[in-house]
């Protein structure tokens, strides 16, 4: 089942106006509660949000992401916690609207926990994106 998102907290956006070549540069923090399930083995899980609004390209968004660990918590004694972020990637567009030419940028990170009480509250991403 993948996380819940509780809240995207979207920073300032640098308009592609002012970037180079019209790179955009979205970045913020995501709200969520990850729970380990075992003292011994990792709970792993997809998180899934999207951010924008963003120009949409012809070929599909032209983005990467890089995601962090911004808030890690261990609710009890511990002993071999472990709490991470195995991967983060744009994998397409979602509430696309043609009529304005926008779109928001699905993202998709997998998170691992070690620890029947390691917990991850926060997640904070950089997305890069290029209109193609």
């Amino acid at each position: 089942m993948p996380i819940s998102v509780l809240a995207v907290h979207p920073n300032t956006n640098i308009p592609p106006s002012l970037a180079i070549g019209g790179l955009s540069i979205l970045s913020g923090v995501v709200e969520v509660v990850f729970r380990g399930t075992s003292n011994t083995d990792l709970t792993r899980d997809v998180l899934s949000f999207t951010v924008g609004r963003v120009n949409l390209g012809s070929l599909g968004p032209t983005a990467a992401c890089v995601m962090s660990l911004a808030s890690i918590a261990f609710d009890g004694p511990v002993t071999n916690a472990l709490w991470a972020v195995d991967s983060a990637l744009v994998t397409g567009y979602a509430n696309v609207d043609r009529g304005s030419g926008t779109a928001d940028i699905n993202v998709v990170g997998n998170l691992a926990v070690r620890g029947m009480n390691g917990i991850i509250l926060r997640v904070s991403y950089t997305i890069f994106y290029f209109p193609s």
